[in-house]
């Protein structure tokens, strides 16, 4: 991806190393109040205290009357996965309009368009010497098919700088390329202390060099230019899961066909090669479409009775990958952020400043829901009070990452501070994440925010076939749910606005 490199490199670096609670709108923190370090104890403990019970209302609203498991169900078993600009997309995006209108919300779609929509057909492949053996196979989305059935001859590849290329230069026309050895699965930590570590794990110790994405970029194109008959990639994942990431340049063909193997798969071959040569046969059978497609985002808000202008903005994206069902990437997100605006509906309560809930597309293949949004609302972006993105499935959050917006950590932590009473949550994360649809507005100056999830499941799950609805954990998503709304609330009602910082490119204000 672009902006989105670091879940990019999350597969590549795996591969490569009832009824409504009616209640009147809860006790209003102090009004005019002087500046955050002017303010006295006792305003700031009114706040607090105002927060808390709203928080708490917010919580028994969602256990009581929860719409989150029934929206899931429907968009992963109805509708399904999503890639961006599918018709299951498209029919997903006028879905949660409609869901949203039906909770009484003003709501509607901001399209974009992409260069091509992409779908997988009929993937094969096969080992045909030394042994015969068929395999499974999966190409990257985008990923350029073929006209039928390949074969060539199976080379690893040696490559831990750039230069290390030159060796193969002209020696890997036709030829079916794994860039290296396997993934060792015995170097991976059971027992990941978020969902995010357990796609990206954290470096430990002194960091070893590497290639950076850049250059892994750089390394495709050498490879395109030799003309390889595919590429394929250690899914570097237990129990025959595959990944998937997307085809670059994004929605439009790769040069070369590039496709994924299972771990096993792929270690079966590089034991084969240790003896002598291995030939394998493969058939990507996966289409474009000639036309541009359309690629739409679904914005909804709840109008701010005295800041209206102002917004106040969570979300996830409703976008998928498709070898599963799209549930805990991130349909978990995308139904949170649903059920968090029926809920403060519901409770009928009037935010000080406007409310959004956006649901975007692409976040998976480069950000072009983020960039939709941002570019239509250009004029607006310094209204924009803060964003918070849920995008690690359905563990519990037990965090909000701080995102190195120290700039905002005193607000934030008055902010905060409720939602660990109520949410029983841990105190506020001082790591840098990154890597999802909140990117696109740090990028702009926007303070935004991160959801740090526990780990359940999300490693199997994330970007393979067994993203499905059943591995949804029920209290712990409707809790992240609530979670959503109470923080939007805190911050729609916060005396101050969050500042901004220095859009990325410009210096930062002196």
């Amino acid at each position: 991806m672009i902006r989105l490199r670091r879940r990019w490199l999350a597969s590549i670096s795996v591969v490569l190393l009832g009824g409504v609670l009616l209640a009147q709108t809860p006790k209003a923190a102090p009004q005019n109040p002087a500046p955050t370090s002017q303010r006295s104890q006792e305003q700031r403990d009114a706040y607090r205290k105002a927060m808390e019970e709203a928080d708490q209302k917010i919580a028994d609203e969602v256990k009581a009357h929860s719409e989150l498991m029934k929206n899931l169900e429907y968009l992963t078993t109805q509708i399904g996965p999503r890639l961006t600009g599918s018709p299951q997309m498209q029919a997903a995006s006028d879905w949660t309009l409609k869901r949203f209108q039906e909770y009484g919300i003003d709501a509607h779609l901001e399209t974009a368009e992409i260069d091509h929509g992409w779908t997988r057909g009929l993937e094969t492949a096969e080992i045909i010497s030394p042994i015969q053996r068929r395999i499974g196979i999966h190409a990257f989305g985008w990923s350029k098919g073929t006209d039928g059935d390949v074969s060539g001859e199976v080379v690893v590849l040696n490559i831990e700088k750039m230069a290390d290329f030159d060796q193969y230069k002209g020696k890997l026309k036709g030829k079916i390329v794994m860039l290296r050895k396997p993934v060792d699965m015995s170097k991976i930590d059971p027992n990941p202390e978020n969902a995010y570590d357990a796609v990206i794990p954290p470096s430990k110790g002194v960091p070893k060099e590497r290639m950076g994405y850049r250059q892994y970029f750089q390394l495709l194109r050498l490879l395109n230019a030799e003309e390889p008959a595919l590429v394929v990639f250690d899914s570097g994942k237990t129990d025959s899961l595959y990944n998937m990431t997307g085809g670059f340049p994004r929605y439009n063909p790769t040069e070369i066909p590039l496709a994924f193997l299972t771990h096993e798969d792929y270690d079966l071959l590089y034991r084969l090669l240790k003896s002598g040569p291995v030939n394998l046969k493969f058939n990507l059978h996966d289409t474009f479409t000639d036309q541009p497609v359309p690629a739409a985002i679904t914005v909804a808000e709840i109008k701010g009775s005295e800041h209206p202008e102002q917004r106040v903005i969570i979300g996830g994206h409703l976008d998928s990958w498709d070898l599963g069902q799209g549930a805990l990437d991130n349909g978990t997100g995308a139904m949170a952020t649903l059920e968090a605006a029926r809920a403060l509906k519901a409770l009928g309560w009037k935010p000080k400043r406007t409310i959004t809930f956006i649901l975007f597309t692409g976040e998976e293949q480069g950000g072009i829901g983020v960039d939709t949004y941002l570019k239509n609302h250009a004029d607006e972006v310094r209204q924009m009070d803060a964003a918070l993105i849920h995008d690690t499935g359905t563990g519990k959050v037990f965090s909000i990452a701080l995102e190195d917006l120290w700039e905002t950590a005193p607000l934030m932590s008055e902010i905060y501070k409720p939602l660990e009473e109520v949410f029983e949550m841990e105190p506020l994360s001082t790591r840098y994440f990154g890597a999802s649809d909140h990117v696109g507005f740090l990028d702009h100056g926007v303070p935004a925010y991160f959801c740090i999830q526990a780990p359940a499941h999300y490693r199997e799950v994330h970007h393979s076939q067994t993203d499905t609805f059943d591995k949804v954990i029920p209290d712990e998503i409707n809790e992240g749910a609530a979670l959503l709304a109470a923080w939007a609330w805190n911050v729609s009602q916060m005396p101050e606005s969050l500042p901004h910082h220095a859009p990325k490119g410009e210096p930062a204000e002196q």
